[in-house]
C-alpha cells in the first residue's frame, strides 16, 4: 500500500517515464470512454442520412397567387434501410429561387405557410403535409429537407434530394 500511496505525496518529483506513464494512461481511458458510449448509445435511429421521400402529392393545379391557402402537398419520408414510415421526423421546405419567396410564407428562409414556423414533425404514417400559399405569381420549385433540433447549426439541416412545383397565377 505504501508502495502506491507514495505517488499522492505532495512534494514528489516524477521522473520523465512516470509522466509518460500517465500521460499514457490517461489517453487509454479517453479511448475507452469514447468506444464504450458508441457502443452504448450508436447512432441515432433516424439520422438524416438515413431518411428517403418515399412519396410526394403535390396539387397539379395552378393556384391563385393571392397569399390564401388553396390546397396542400402531402410528404411521405421513409427509412432506407427498412423502408417502413419514420415518425417524429422534422420536416421543412425551402423554395429554390429566393425571387419567388413572398414575405408572409417564409421564415428564415424557410418555407412558412403559418407565420414562425417553417418544420413540421412527420405522423404515425410518415406523412407530413404543407399548405401551398404565395404572393408571388410563377412556377416555384421547393426543395425537401429533414431537421434534427439536436444537432448544431453546421449539422441541423440535411437535404433529401427531392424537389416539386406548384404553378402560382
Amino acid at each position: 500500500m505504501k508502495h502506491i500511496l507514495h505517488h499522492f505525496r505532495r512534494n514528489r518529483t516524477y521522473s520523465s517515464h512516470e509522466r509518460w506513464g500517465v500521460f499514457a494512461v490517461l489517453g487509454a481511458l479517453t479511448i475507452l470512454v469514447s468506444a464504450s458510449s458508441f457502443i452504448l448509445f450508436g447512432e441515432p435511429v433516424a439520422s438524416a442520412s438515413s431518411l428517403a421521400v418515399f412519396e410526394i402529392n403535390p396539387i397539379n393545379q395552378t393556384l391563385s397567387a393571392d397569399g390564401l391557402a388553396h390546397g396542400q402537398t402531402t410528404i411521405t419520408v421513409i427509412d432506407k434501410k427498412t423502408s417502413q414510415a419514420v415518425v417524429g421526423v422534422w420536416v421543412g421546405l425551402q423554395v429554390t429561387n429566393p425571387t419567388l419567396r413572398s414575405m408572409e410564407s417564409t421564415y428564415l428562409d424557410w418555407y412558412s405557410p403559418e407565420p414562425g414556423r417553417a418544420f413540421y414533425q412527420t405522423d404515425e404514417r410518415g406523412q407530413v403535409s404543407f399548405l401551398m400559399i404565395s404572393s408571388v405569381p410563377g412556377e416555384i420549385e421547393y426543395a425537401i429537407f429533414a431537421a434534427n433540433p439536436e444537432l448544431k447549426n453546421d449539422n441541423k439541416y440535411q437535404d433529401l434530394e427531392q424537389r416539386f412545383k406548384v404553378v402560382f397565377e
